[in-house]
């Protein structure tokens, strides 16, 4: 079971949730500032004796409400990476979709608590992997497929610790390993190649008459 290793959710969607954290405060930002770079929305107003603008260029956008809550930002963070929020009529994040410094893309579904139950990212090696968050948003399930196309599930405990893992193994025969409280491999079922199965012995031929 090398493919189950304790933590792959965690390591491998890092930086889509630090990406959210920065996300969410970036829109804390934004909602006790001016909101200045709207400025820039003024080009359409000068512009209109001239024609359409086509090119309109800032570095943050926000979408009000009729009631004047922001529902949506889109923001270029300190760290040059881009970053869209989309929020409930009480002005919490529930939605994040980013490319962080990395180069992981990513989208994250939060609840009312700010707290992700759910992100998909796909890695800068280009492999997805999906996890899901129980209300505390610790990681509960991860769904992965590594580089060479071999899927993987992830069964993780209250605290977050890797409890049971299914895998598609590097020889293409499935795994199964279970975990103690510690994340330490337990018990394990697996399959072997088809070539290292025991052959039934041969039949005897029946005699001739």
């Amino acid at each position: 079971m090398a493919e189950c290793r304790q933590g792959t959710i965690e390591a491998r969607l890092e930086g889509l949730e630090e990406a959210n954290r920065s996300l969410a405060a970036e829109c804390r930002r934004w909602r006790r500032g001016g909101f200045v770079a709207l400025a820039g929305l003024a080009v359409l107003a000068a512009a209109g004796a001239n024609g359409l603008t086509k090119v309109l260029e800032a570095e943050q956008f926000v979408l009000r409400d009729p009631a004047g809550r922001m529902r949506a930002a889109l923001a270029i963070r300190p760290d040059g990476s881009p970053g869209l929020g989309l929020f409930d009529e009480k002005g919490r994040p529930r939605i994040s979709m980013d490319v962080n410094p990395t180069g992981v893309a990513g989208v994250c579904l939060l609840d009312a608590s700010g707290h992700p139950q759910a992100a998909l990212a796909i890695r800068p090696d280009g492999t997805p992997g999906l996890g899901l968050f129980d209300p505390d948003g610790t990681p509960r399930l991860s769904l992965d497929i590594d580089a060479v196309g071999r899927p993987a599930a992830h069964l993780h405990g209250d605290d977050g610790r890797l409890r049971a893992a299914l895998a598609i193994r590097p020889d293409g025969t499935p795994g199964l390993g279970l975990f103690d409280e510690q994340g330490n491999p337990s018990a394990a079922l697996e399959s072997k190649p088809r070539e290292a199965r025991p052959q039934a012995a041969a039949r005897p031929e029946p005699p001739a008459h």
